[in-house]
């Protein structure tokens, strides 16, 4: 995406256990959004860095991810991008993908938005989505069915189909959460130009 603009740049802080922190930029272009995010966390007292880049289309549809994780020393990467209906893994098509909407980055709040997004659900719908859930630090991905409901205007309670794992998930304008039950919260805040 060329001739970006920020439009917003958040910082949350994982209450859930105070290891981690992320700050978040979304920028806008002529033909889509790009979120990218830069995560500093505590990983079994090893300092984890996590640097992403997703790529969305002007419906906020992922098309393509870019993960950098420092572990320690050790650095690895992992590429995905969308595929037809599925997504390619370092350039290698993973089957059990196939059906996943969204990708859904387990280290940052940020990729809710796109399920959100996708959904683009009305006060009091409730919905499912296949997601590509990238787990940290494995850098591994697997298919996630979750569920979204919407309860209020900026309310929204995500579930863990699977794990029956369940939060309240509040949003702004743009779908972002200011809060994740439990275990996200937003400690800053800036908007750019729209």
């Amino acid at each position: 995406m060329q001739d970006s603009k920020t439009i917003r740049c958040v910082i949350w802080r994982r209450i859930l256990d105070e290891n981690s922190f992320e700050e978040c930029v979304v920028t806008a272009t002529t033909d889509g959004f790009g979120i990218a995010g830069h995560v500093i966390a505590a990983q079994g007292g090893v300092p984890l860095i996590v640097r992403y880049d997703i790529d969305c289309d002007a419906n906020w549809s992922a098309h393509f991810v870019t993960i950098e994780q420092r572990l320690g020393d050790a650095t690895r990467h992992l590429k995905l991008a969308r595929a037809g209906d599925g997504w390619l893994i370092d350039g290698v098509r993973d089957p059990r993908l196939d059906g996943c909407a969204e990708p859904d980055l387990g280290v940052t709040p940020s990729t809710n938005a796109l399920a959100i997004q996708h959904l683009d659900l009305a006060i009091g719908q409730a919905a499912e989505i296949r997601c590509a859930w990238v787990k940290f630090p494995a850098l591994s991905v697997e298919p996630s069915l979750q569920r979204y409901e919407r309860l209020g205007e900026r309310d929204y309670r995500y579930t863990n189909v699977a794990s029956g794992f369940t939060a309240l998930v509040v949003v702004d304008a743009l779908a972002l959460p200011v809060s994740y039950e439990s275990i996200w919260t937003r400690i800053a805040d800036w908007q750019g130009d729209r």
